[in-house]
C-alpha cells in the first residue's frame, strides 16, 4: 500500500471508533501526524488497527 492509502486507511478507523464531534474535529490533526510519519511507521500503525 502507498502512503496515501494507509493514512486513509488508518484515520477512517480512528473516526469510525470514535465517532464523537471532538474526534471528527481533530481527524485532520491526526492526518497531519500521520503524513509527517514514514511508510514502516504507518504500516505498523495499520496492523495495530487492523488486528
Amino acid at each position: 500500500m502507498d502512503k496515501d492509502h494507509l493514512i486513509d486507511l488508518i484515520s477512517n478507523s480512528v473516526l469510525y471508533e470514535s465517532k464523537d464531534s471532538e474526534s471528527t474535529r481533530n481527524l485532520s490533526d491526526f492526518k497531519n501526524y500521520l503524513e509527517k510519519l514514514n511508510l514502516d511507521q504507518l504500516r505498523t500503525m495499520s496492523k495495530e488497527f487492523i488486528l
